[in-house]
């Protein structure tokens, strides 16, 4: 195996064992990753045979790969005797989806090496896929069942791809760069800016000896590659044709969203990128030398800088106009930061030579390697949301009333009882997240040797959630047991200081499950429902909320 191979190779394991270690982190706890249970649930409904999700906040590619996955783990199962039938199957899913979301995960963590070894194939080549494999949020990231890390690769391979449409202006080659960034497309829309990078490989591509197409021939390429990608979005997601009035209710709906803020206002996205999220996502060195490198590359090859790097810019430009600002939105640009920083490090090997490239490489990354090696570790050590479940399992009666103070999705792992679901699933009636298939009062989809509460959460404004209390309801009746959780989350661990003096008038602590100290020395992406920071890692024995359990006196 040559050198290069070689190398390749290592990077890419150390890819995958920084994506695999504390796959199963916080399962089955429904809310360990906010929106895998979603998608688990609208991929198992594809089983009754209506293929339409109902649902367009995310195009539905991934929630059919999910349901080819589900579809799978049953077959081996009903092989090796682990399903009797669809029924068995489906408890199976409703006991604890731990299994399944495990599936979804280990995808996630599949197709982020993957992109890890694409950019081999881009300006920078290994430093470049060194630099991916160690950068902290497409780490993280590809620890969760959701749509992101798959887009990001494939939107990753229709780039390079529509470099090489540019090189060689061959029209397979732009056939092939439209489907993928269709396909990209039809796991989340943001990635439709492909566009841009399409349009300026087929208007910039060469033939033979590196002349300029002709105006026709560029045209034609241009087609090419846009009805394939329209061919590519529908062929994942059919049915924003077939229900194409759900389907712009919907896309409205996430347009509006991205414009209006998610529960904490923390600007607009272009300033809260730039000085947050991409340099907890790679560290300072390595973004302002990927950045740089980005802005270099305009002066030194106009022309492919225009294709490699358009989709990045332009995306940073409209996803940073609004003020839901993710830590994930920015997921699509790392990639393009490391091919930036790799470019510079091509350079770098020419001029000290391997091993001080390689030291210099080792320096950048550090800050981001630290992140992704302690993410990894929080990922390990467990969950105060499952320790408090399993304590609550192990020494409350069953059908116990518990109030969460705090957001539901901080609250621990606990099987609702049948009024408590039911509850739930009448407040979702006609919502297209709702269990539909589902039969919530029928004990048969329960663990009868498990305990079953009924959990009730403190209102919020703006969560819809069916089993809330105002606070005034429980100031005036407190329940039996109150649940107040705190961490570095300013609005979900939000509690009002009324209820946090009844704990301490009305109430005594009987337990508690604590993952920091002081939660305010870390820095947590705000709108974001995720119990791990992104960075001061080293006040965090494990992730999840401080959690504190009060009985009534």
């Amino acid at each position: 195996m040559s050198r290069p191979s070689l190398a390749l190779v290592s990077i890419v394991l150390l890819a995958l064992a920084l994506r695999v270690a504390g796959l199963d982190f916080g399962l089955p706890l429904a809310e360990a990753r906010p929106d895998e249970q979603t998608i688990a649930f609208q991929a198992m409904k594809f089983g009754r045979g209506d293929l339409n999700p109902h649902s367009f906040n995310y195009p539905s590619l991934f929630k059919y790969l999910t349901f080819v996955l589900f579809g799978g783990d049953f077959a081996v199962g009903r092989v090796l005797g682990r399903f009797s039938g669809q029924e068995d199957f489906l408890r199976a899913f409703f006991a604890a989806d731990s299994e399944f979301r495990l599936l979804m995960r280990a995808f996630s963590a599949v197709m982020g090496t993957v992109g890890v070894a694409l950019l081999a194939r881009a300006p920078g080549k290994l430093w470049g896929s060194f630099f991916l494999a160690v950068s902290f949020l497409h780490v993280r990231d590809s620890h969760f069942g959701v749509t992101d890390i798959t887009m990001v690769t494939l939107t990753t391979g229709a780039v390079l791809l529509a470099v090489e449409l540019q090189r060689a202006g061959a029209l397979r080659v732009a056939v092939s760069a439209g489907l993928v960034a269709g396909l990209a497309t039809s796991t989340k829309y943001n990635a439709a800016l492909l566009v841009v990078p399409l349009v300026a490989a087929a208007w910039s591509a060469q033939g033979a000896a590196s002349l300029i197409l002709s105006s026709g021939t560029r045209g034609k390429l241009a087609t090419a590659a846009l009805t394939a990608m329209v061919g590519g979005f529908l062929l994942g997601t059919p049915y924003a044709l077939l229900d194409a009035g759900q389907f712009v209710s919907d896309f409205r709906y996430e347009m509006g969203h991205l414009a209006e803020g998610h529960y904490v206002d923390v600007g607009r996205g272009w300033m809260h990128h730039a000085t947050a999220t991409l340099p907890d996502a790679m560290g300072w060195p390595l973004y302002f030398l990927g950045a740089s490198a980005i802005l270099m590359s305009f002066f030194a090859n106009f022309r492919l800088a225009l294709v490699l790097f358009s989709f990045p810019l332009v995306y940073y430009v409209a996803i940073g106009r609004g003020h839901t600002a993710f830590y994930r939105y920015m997921l699509p640009v790392v990639p393009f930061l490391c091919i930036g920083a790799g470019a510079f490090f091509d350079a770098v090997n020419l001029r000290f030579g391997r091993v001080g490239a390689i030291i210099m490489a080792i320096l950048v990354a550090s800050p981001s390697i630290w992140r992704s090696v302690e993410a990894d570790r929080l990922f390990l050590a467990g969950d105060t949301r499952q320790a408090m479940g399993e304590w609550i399992e192990a020494n409350l009666p069953t059908n116990e009333v518990i109030v969460h103070a705090g957001a539901y999705t901080g609250a621990p792992m606990l099987q609702r009882n049948v009024p408590n679901q039911t509850r739930e699933f009448e407040g979702k009636a006609g919502r297209a997240d709702a269990g539909g298939f589902r039969k919530p009062d029928e004990m048969k989809w329960y663990r009868a040797e498990t305990p079953m509460y009924d959990v009730l959460f403190l209102r919020k404004e703006g969560i819809d959630f069916a089993s809330q209390l105002d606070v005034a309801e429980v100031l005036a009746n407190p329940p039996p047991w109150l649940e107040i959780e705190v961490s570095g989350l300013r609005f979900y661990s939000e509690v009002a200081p009324e209820v946090q003096a009844l704990a301490t008038t009305r109430y005594e602590l009987v337990h508690e499950e604590l993952a920091t100290a002081d939660p305010s020395r870390a820095t947590f992406d705000q709108q974001d429902a995720f119990y791990m920071p992104t960075d001061g890692f080293g006040a965090f024995t494990r992730m999840g909320p401080n959690l504190r359990l009060y009985r009534r006196r």
